[in-house]
């Protein structure tokens, strides 16, 4: 059995009999008169019984909004989600209204066949992005307060389940990104096929375009994307060698600017059959990137997705990845305080702060005796249980540029929403290899936000230290110890988020009026923050604790 986690609840793949499952829902794809007689649906009203047939006949007369819940008779489950006329365009809404069903019914787990591949003779990969972007989207509505816990796909026939466990396998909704001059860029685990992109990339040789005649070296080639889910494939003679990479990607960006392109999908190249050494060719890709993008505008392009399909290969490219970004941000930041004191900005510490002058960054070990720790600690205990968790240490963190550059952005939130609280002390979950990278280098969205995506693809914070106690997010290192930091985090102003959001939206929608500083779980009472910017947060202390002995 695979699984994944969409927006906090656990989806899971299993090779199977739907009507042996004792979930308390199972759905039954039927027809408008509740009678289907063939495949599945045949075997499932079969299974259940006469009672229930006769129940369908009954409610079968009358309205309904294309989904009807029966009993089960004869089966494991509780309920039956009867879904009505099931078409692969309306795939997407009829997920929603199967989970929605099971809300209503208080149904928490739920099971789901393989819809399309039967009588619809729908490809397995198109039906299983359909069948998870319905969960997807319901799950990650702000409006909706689900109980649903687990949900089960389980498909009957081996084919198709080799291929459903391939996106699962491939499956992943926060991949690292990074911000460079106005665009993001995005490494992704996946297939650069199933890519729903303005363009995706296709490394050729000139002997291969049969359309158009053969590419010329310098040449480009632009297609429509035929049954991809891309609009257009962009045909170029892939480079072979490091220095060749430049040139090529400088030809395919100036095609999305020529074409009007959005959204851009590059393959892993000369991994392949070019044999080039793996992080050379991500270093290549990004240099390449990033020169072109500080050089030229490129009005219309948001976001440049770099597609790796093995697991060894995109292991690599995330190491490259994630030291570009570092890089990067610390660049970005000395720009900022820089430009900041050149115009008379004045910085100020903690007032806990001790040696300031004698190095740029410190861990300082608070002592168990002093108040700043028994303040740590007590505030840390007023929402998680002192008899269930032990603190063994706290550090003070004393990184001065990341100080000064959480302040002037401090300042800014301060100008944009004066007279508010903008600045909460708040709780984030790690574990041990993350913490050298937060603490010299801050909370970088390429190394957090690994385990939440239901409200944005952003960096958690929660108002209970319980909840950062979760061991899915502060995991235990092999010695039973778990890592938590309190956090300056600011928060300003707020609304709801979206599993989709990559930035806070703009305020009531308005460009002209900015963007909101953070969004959250919940705009009435939030419990959980989340920010878009590595340098709105900045880890006051870092918790060491354990769980007491039973």
């Amino acid at each position: 059995m695979s699984d994944v986690v969409v927006c906090e609840t656990s989806v899971k793949l299993k090779k199977g009999d739907i009507t042996a499952e004792s979930t308390d829902a199972i759905i039954n794809l039927n027809n408008a008169k509740l009678d289907c007689n063939n495949g599945l649906s045949k075997a499932i009203l079969d299974a259940a019984g006469p009672e229930v047939k006769e129940e369908c006949k009954a409610l079968a007369k009358l309205p309904n909004d294309g989904s009807v819940v029966t009993s089960a008779g004869n089966l494991k489950c509780r309920k039956i989600i009867h879904l009505i006329d099931i078409r692969p365009h309306n795939i997407v809404d009829a997920v929603k209204k199967a989970l929605k069903a099971c809300d209503k019914n208080n149904m928490a787990t739920i099971s789901l066949p393989a819809m399309g591949t039967g009588t619809q003779k729908m490809k397995a990969e198109s039906s299983i992005r359909l069948i998870i972007k319905g969960i997807e989207d319901y799950l990650s509505d702000p409006s909706v307060m689900t109980v649903i816990s687990e949900i089960i796909i389980v498909v009957f026939e081996q084919d198709v389940y080799k291929k459903y466990q391939c996106f699962f396998q491939n499956y992943k909704t926060n991949y690292p990104h990074f911000w460079a001059f106005g665009k993001i860029i995005e490494l992704v685990k996946g297939d650069i096929t199933h890519q729903a992109v303005d363009c995706i990339v296709n490394l050729t040789f000139s002997s291969l375009n049969r359309t158009s005649g053969s590419i010329q070296p310098d040449g480009v080639a632009i297609t429509s994307g035929g049954e991809l889910e891309s609009k257009r494939i962009m045909h170029i003679i892939g480079p072979t060698r490091v220095p060749d990479y430049e040139p090529s990607i400088d030809r395919i960006l100036l095609e999305c600017h020529k074409n009007g392109f959005t959204s851009l999908a590059l393959p892993a190249i000369g991994t392949g059959a070019a044999g080039v050494n793996v992080e050379e060719s991500i270093k290549a890709i990004l240099k390449s990137i990033l020169n072109y993008l500080s050089d030229t505008l490129i009005p219309s392009l948001e976001t440049i997705f770099i597609i790796v399909f093995e697991e060894n290969i995109y292991k690599k490219y995330l190491k490259v990845f994630q030291a570009k970004s570092t890089e990067l941000q610390a660049l970005q930041r000395e720009e900022r305080i820089v430009t900041a004191t050149f115009h008379g900005a004045i910085f100020t510490y903690p007032v806990t702060w001790t040696d300031i002058g004698r190095s740029e960054f410190q861990e300082i070990v608070l002592t168990k005796t002093s108040q700043e720790y028994k303040d740590v600690k007590d505030k840390f205990f007023k929402t998680t249980s002192a008899s269930t968790y032990k603190v063994t240490e706290i550090k003070r963190i004393q990184n001065v540029t990341m100080w000064q550059s959480f302040t002037i952005n401090k300042q800014a939130v301060n100008r944009k929403n004066p007279g508010q609280k903008n600045v909460r002390h708040l709780y984030h979950g790690t574990h041990t290899d993350a913490i050298v990278n937060i603490n010299r280098d801050g909370f970088n969205r390429v190394y957090c936000g690994k385990n939440a995506t239901a409200y944005g693809n952003g960096t958690y914070f929660a108002v209970e230290s319980s909840y950062s106690c979760i061991d899915a997010y502060s995991r235990p290192d092999p010695n039973g110890n778990k890592y938590i930091y309190q956090a300056a985090v600011l928060t300003g102003r707020y609304c709801a988020g979206r599993s989709s959001y990559k930035e806070a939206p703009c305020i009531d929608g308005d460009h002209s009026k900015g963007r909101y500083d953070s969004v959250v779980d919940n705009v009435d009472t939030p419990k959980m923050f989340v920010v878009f910017h590595d340098d709105v947060a900045y880890p006051e202390y870092l918790i060491t604790l354990k769980k007491r002995s039973e």
